[in-house]
C-alpha cells in the first residue's frame, strides 16, 4: 500500500473525531514518524496521540476502523489527500462526502495485490517468504492460549480456501505447528502476504484489535531483528508487510 493511500485512510477516519489545527498536527505526526512503518503498528501511532482527547476517548473504535480500512481499502471511500493542507497553516481541511462504512464482509476481504511485487524465486532451499510467515505467526501464537490459536487457524484456513490460495499456503496452516517442513513449494509473495493478513484479522476477532496490534507488532520486530543485515530476508519481510 502506498504512503499516499495510508495517509488518506488515517485522515479520513481521524477527521470524524478531531478537526482543525489539532487534526493537522496529528497528521504531521503520522507523516513524520509513522507513515513508513508497518500497518501492524497503528496502535503505537494512536498511543503517541495520548494528549488528544478526541482520539484517546475513542481509541478502540478508531483502531478497529483503521484496521478494517487498511485491510480492505477502497479509494472511493477516502477523502482527498491532505498533504498540501498539512503543510499550509490556516487553510481549511479537504472536504468529502463519505460513502457507507465498510461491511463485515468487506472487513474480511484481504488487501488487494500490488502489481509491483515480485514473484518468489524457485529454489531447492526454503523460500524466505515461507520461513518468514512461519516465524511471524509462531512468534505471535507463542503468546496466545491454545483455544485462541485454534480459532485463528480456523479463520485463516477458511479464508485461504475461500480466496483460493495455493495449496502450499493452506497446507502450512493445516499442520499442528505452523512450520515449513512439510511445505516445499515456495509461496507466492501475495499468498504469503495474505496469510499474515488473515492471521491478523483472525487475531483481532479472537483477542481484540488493540492486543492483536501489539502482539503482531512485537512478533514482526523480533523476526526483523533476527534477520537484520540479511538483505534477501529483510527485503522479503518488507514486502510481506506492505512497506
Amino acid at each position: 500500500m502506498s504512503p499516499d493511500i495510508k495517509r488518506r485512510i488515517v485522515y479520513t477516519i481521524l477527521s470524524d473525531y478531531i478537526t482543525g489545527e489539532e487534526l493537522r498536527q496529528v497528521m504531521i505526526l503520522w507523516q513524520g514518524e509513522f507513515s513508513e512503518r508497518s500497518r501492524y503498528e497503528l496502535n503505537q501511532f494512536l498511543g503517541a496521540c495520548r494528549d488528544v482527547p478526541g482520539i484517546q476517548q475513542n481509541r478502540l473504535e478508531i483502531l478497529s476502523r483503521l484496521v478494517r480500512m487498511v485491510m480492505a481499502a477502497d479509494e472511493s471511500d477516502l477523502k482527498p489527500d491532505p498533504i498540501n493542507w498539512m503543510n499550509s497553516e490556516g487553510e481549511a481541511a479537504p472536504s468529502f462526502t463519505p460513502s457507507e462504512p465498510l461491511t463485515k464482509e468487506e472487513f474480511s476481504r484481504p488487501q488487494q495485490a500490488a502489481s509491483r511485487l515480485s514473484q518468489p524465486q524457485k529454489t531447492s532451499e526454503t523460500a524466505p517468504q515461507n520461513s518468514l510467515v512461519a516465524e511471524v505467526v509462531n512468534m505471535l501464537f507463542s503468546r496466545l492460549r491454545s483455544d485462541q490459536i485454534r480459532t485463528i487457524k480456523s479463520y485463516v484456513l477458511s479464508a485461504a480456501q475461500k480466496k483460493k490460495l495455493q495449496p502450499a499456503a493452506v497446507a502450512m496452516f493445516e499442520q499442528p505447528d505452523i512450520s515449513v517442513s512439510a511445505v516445499h513449494t515456495p509461496l507466492e509473495i501475495m499468498d504469503a502476504r495474505k496469510l499474515i493478513n488473515f492471521t491478523y484479522i483472525g487475531c483481532c476477532e479472537a483477542i481484540g484489535p488493540v492486543d492483536a496490534d501489539l502482539l503482531l507488532s512485537k512478533a514482526v520486530r523480533e523476526v526483523g531483528e533476527k534477520y537484520r543485515g540479511n538483505e534477501p530476508y529483510a527485503n522479503c519481510l518488507n514486502q510481506l508487510l506492505g512497506r
